[in-house]
């Protein structure tokens, strides 16, 4: 401890040598991986703007995630089951992801703080921030491979409104309309949005609807307020996960949750000087849920489950943020997180209903600092530093640091090194047949080393090599039937990117990552991980009015279990390649029509034992815009 506090105040004084003032805050270009505007990150990020974003027109957010370095999505249970994203081969709940910068992970549910990726609207988003890598040194607990950042769409100038609908084949529908604007020194923004996914897999269904209000107010040049309210709803039906599916499931009888989400959030930012401005955040997220599972015939491994899920949490946030000099800034501040969450349910065994009630709470205080130097145009240094006393656990220190170096002739190295944890989930806590409360924080270390090499304006290369060492993972045991910290696994391998731009009118960006994934002092392996994953992307802008897209995702072969004969049964999938099409017209300013095609070359797969991947599907859309 003693040698990163000392490497961390080296740092501040590199940053406090400088006494220059700039003449203005950096604009927001990317905020996740340091809490405020950065220009240059010395980790590992990929980014989804705007427009790539809506020229992919994906359904899910999930499907957008698919084609960047280091990710891997999985359809638990098949399409309509619950959709996770995991980094560099972690588990799906060391990732925190945000929606706006506010954490939305639930630590009530059955995943350990798992998010499900489907029930948000590509529609509504602006752009994606991926960060890679431990970032506890800045988030605290569950960023034990890195963030998702989903950040929305912000008010424009004047008045703009949108009114989209896309049908598609299996009865799936999407309606939404959209206002964003502003009048004055307030600026708004309302979305509101339903979807049906209908059945691309019998007896698989998704449905939801979406709102989104934002209100802003501007008193004075850099002082901004913001209010806004965010609502999800929705149910879905899918086959029990590992029973086989609709091939080999002895019943047709399907897991469903209906389910609910609110954000709540206030804002308020001022720039109290020429260099010091400084931002104070109150926000608050539920989470409700109500699941219930016919179990896995005949019931040993499986059996019916039923649970009613309530989650709060509430957070305040104080960052004040300080350019001391071009190129050189400081980041302190502190935040403090109330959470509380509940479940009611039963599993029943032959035929008596056994309760696994659990209702806990828990405080947690954190202080941070952060510093950005960059003494040369050639030399990049970030370091953070964060303490956090969560309730009924021993305080933890968390340290990052970063350097990037430019050689020249466009090639530049980039080295990270990281600290995480994550505070066991109140599910694996406190419930009440296979709960521990006597469970430790789950541990992560990483660090990756980049090399970036751009021989012309049209043409970037990119290679990554990572290694993550995660420690005391929470996992269940047979023999004792509870969870306890035993699992410790070493993930490593290297990501490759090519982003291509021979014409103003046409764009390639392409990747592949490979992932080798060791489970220390265990015979076993862990499903849904191929070894590779890969995606290339083409934009062709054919004309002003004629634009085409196609993305192909390529997925290894990978272990997967089922437990339809009555036991554990692992097997390996086979390697698949999935292309998809998009074609958008706009004759006139005022309207578009897009058409996409989802499985373009009608590829057949399995996501999971028995769910065979739905087939060639078309969707029609229409965009008016005033």
């Amino acid at each position: 401890m003693q040698g990163k506090v000392t490497f961390f105040i080296a740092m501040l004084l590199i940053a406090g040598g400088a006494s220059a003032t700039v003449d203005s805050i950096m604009e927001d270009v990317l905020i996740t991986g340091t809490l405020s505007p950065q220009r240059a990150l010395t980790s590992s990020v990929s980014v989804l703007d705007s427009q790539q974003i809506k020229a992919l027109n994906k359904t899910t957010v999930a499907d957008l995630l698919k084609t960047l370095p280091g990710l891997l999505v999985e359809e638990q249970g098949g399409p309509g089951g619950l959709t996770a994203v995991s980094i560099r081969g972690g588990e799906s709940n060391f990732t925190l992801v945000l929606v706006d910068g506010i954490a939305v992970n639930d630590p009530t549910n059955s995943r350990g703080g798992g998010f499900d990726f489907a029930n948000l609207n590509p529609n509504m988003v602006d752009r994606i921030e991926v960060v890679r890598g431990a970032q506890s040194a800045i988030y605290g607990s569950d960023a034990l491979a890195g963030v998702i950042n989903i950040i929305t769409r912000k008010p424009t100038q004047g008045h703009n409104q949108d009114v989209y609908v896309e049908l598609g084949e299996h009865d799936y529908s999407e309606v939404g309309l959209s206002a964003l604007g502003s009048v004055g020194d307030v600026n708004y923004t309302l979305e509101l949005a339903t979807r049906d996914d209908g059945e691309p897999v019998p007896g698989s269904s998704r449905e939801n609807n979406s709102a989104h209000l934002r209100l802003g107010w501007q008193p004075d040049v850099g002082h901004d307020i913001n209010l806004g309210y965010r609502y999800i709803d929705g149910d879905r039906k899918s086959y029990p996960e590992q029973s086989g599916g609709p091939q080999y499931a002895p019943f047709d009888e399907q897991d469903k949750s209906d389910y609910t989400q609110k954000i709540v959030y206030l804002g308020w930012a001022a720039q109290i000087s020429s260099v010091w401005r400084s931002a104070l955040t109150a926000n608050r997220f539920e989470a409700k849920d109500r699941y219930q599972s016919p179990g896995i015939p005949p019931y040993f491994e499986v059996p019916p489950n039923s649970a009613d899920t309530e989650f709060t949490r509430d957070h305040l946030q104080w960052i004040n943020s300080l350019q001391l000099a071009q190129g050189y800034s400081v980041n302190v501040g502190a935040d403090y997180r109330h959470e509380d969450g509940q479940s009611e349910g039963f599993i029943e065994y032959f035929g008596d209903l056994n309760p696994t009630d659990f209702e806990l709470d828990r405080d947690t205080a954190g202080f941070f600092a952060g510093v950005t130097a960059s003494p040369t145009d050639a030399l990049l240094l970030q370091g953070s530093l964060r303490y956090d006393s969560p309730e009924g656990f021993d305080s933890e220190t968390s340290f990052q640091a970063g350097v990037q170096y430019t050689v020249g002739s466009g090639v530049a190295v980039a080295a990270n090194w990281g600290e995480a944890y994550k505070l066991p989930s109140f599910f694996a806590l406190g419930h009440a047949l296979v709960g521990n409360p006597n469970l430790k924080p789950e541990q992560g270390e990483s660090w990756d080393l980049g090399v970036t090499w751009e021989p012309a304006d049209v043409l970037r290369l990119a290679a990554t090599v990572f290694h993550n060492d995660f420690r005391d993972l929470v996992d269940f045991d047979d023999e004792t039937f509870r969870n306890v910290n035993r699992s410790n696994v070493q993930t490593r391998g290297v990501e490759l990117q090519v982003d291509w731009q021979p014409l103003t009118a046409f764009s390639l960006r392409s990747q592949a990552t490979y992932t080798d994934i060791d489970v220390k002092n265990e015979d076993t392996v862990l499903t849904g991980r191929p070894e590779w994953t890969a995606s290339a992307v083409a934009q062709w802008h054919i004309t002003e009015q004629l634009n085409v897209a196609l993305d192909y995702v390529y997925t290894g072969q990978q272990w997967a279990a089922s437990r339809h004969t009555g036991a554990e049964v692992t097997e390996e999938l086979n390697d698949f390649g999935r292309l998809d099409w998009v074609l958008r017209w706009q004759p006139v300013a005022a309207w578009q029509v897009q058409l996409s095609a989802d499985n373009l070359l009608n590829e057949h797969y399995e996501t999971a034992v028995g769910f065979n991947a739905p087939q060639r599907e078309f969707r029609i859309g229409v965009i008016l815009s005033h």
